[in-house]
């Protein structure tokens, strides 16, 4: 609980804590040339299609994706390189991060790392699963990176900390998943919304699973024509306590903690607001420093019920540059309408 808190909690901390996450986002690799496209209602962006879990949300195509997912405690990476030869290169990963697993110090007495590499028959075009020791203290506990080659697209599994003696459930958990994984489909470019199919839909694929425990997204779009310092994030987990105080008195709490920093905000939107089905809170306000640096902060609030992954914690946040605002106020709108329920 206290874990979650301070993730809510982190994004109305102060000015300059803010600031810093604007600097350190890293454009990821990948392609997006083919996902499905189509222009926002409110302005003129063209925007791509993501899926958030259980959830799908448009962003505009000028934007920058980073962050990943987790489905039943393992993080999962797709890997879409549709001009290179992916079979040659998804081997060199494999081979690769085989080499990793190889320079970890193994526990004492125990000779290597690496406790077995398997195939996994029958899973995609090709799947390979290893097997190792991630911490040199302790012998009970361990890693399992999973990698699918689908033919077109590749996701990594990785999961750590399951014990060795229940090795079994850990490969069948994970090859179910690889199983379940749907690839994304000509020539939309993502995984097909299937009406009434209950799947957890990733950046480009979905896993056609219903939920069981621990899920959870992390995604951030970064850059836009109105300010390249613009970021995006959108973050959704399955809580077992939900959180009972609400966004604006947390906002109200955290601005009175740092106004002795000589931070000030103007607020220009503290409201309900119902997005994806789900009743949550929106605020909007520009934050103001002593040597009159400024800054737009845009956020809307689920606090999440009870194991539910179709209403799970869903924190979205737009931050940047002061400036603009009648047009990001569209864009944020823009953003939050398109949320959407997957398949429901």
């Amino acid at each position: 609980m206290q874990i979650q808190n301070q993730k809510r909690d982190r994004h109305l901390t102060a000015h300059w804590v803010i600031i810093l996450l604007l600097t350190i986002l890293v454009p990821a690799a990948g392609c997006t040339q083919n996902m499905e496209r189509k222009t926002m209602s409110k302005n003129n962006d063209q925007t791509i299609t993501y899926g958030a879990g259980r959830f799908v949300i448009d962003i505009p195509v000028s934007m920058q994706f980073s962050g990943g997912y987790s489905l039943q405690a393992r993080d999962l990476e797709e890997i879409v390189r549709p001009k290179s030869d992916l079979n040659k290169e998804v081997l060199m990963d494999w081979g690769s991060n085989i080499q990793r697993i190889n320079e970890i110090d193994p526990p004492m007495g125990i000779e290597k790392a690496l406790i077995e590499e398997r195939n996994i028959v029958g899973v995609g075009k090709w799947c390979k699963a290893a097997l190792y020791y991630h911490e040199p203290f302790d012998s009970k506990q361990s890693s399992l990176d999973l990698l699918l080659n689908t033919g077109h697209t590749a996701l990594w599994l990785k999961t750590r900390g399951k014990k060795i003696a229940a090795k079994e459930i850990t490969y069948e958990i994970s090859s179910n998943i690889a199983r379940a994984y749907r690839p994304p489909s000509p020539p939309i470019g993502r995984a097909e919304v299937i009406p009434g199919k209950d799947s957890f839909y990733l950046r480009y694929g979905a896993i056609d699973l219903p939920f069981e425990y621990e899920e959870s997204v992390d995604i951030v779009f970064k850059g836009h024509p109105l300010d390249d310092d613009l970021i995006i994030t959108v973050e959704t987990e399955v809580v077992e306590e939900v959180y009972k105080v609400g966004l604006q008195d947390r906002l109200v709490e955290m601005l009175a903690s740092v106004s002795g920093m000589g931070f000030k905000a103007e607020k220009f939107r503290t409201r309900k607001r119902t997005v994806g089905g789900l009743k949550g809170e929106e605020v909007v306000y520009r934050g103001k420093e002593e040597d009159g640096e400024q800054a737009l902060y845009f956020m809307w609030d689920f606090p999440g019920e009870k194991n539910s992954a179709h209403a799970p914690n869903i924190i979205i946040t737009m931050m940047g540059r002061d400036g603009h605002l009648d047009e990001k106020l569209a864009l944020w709108d823009a953003v939050l309408d398109s949320m959407r329920p997957a398949g429901r």
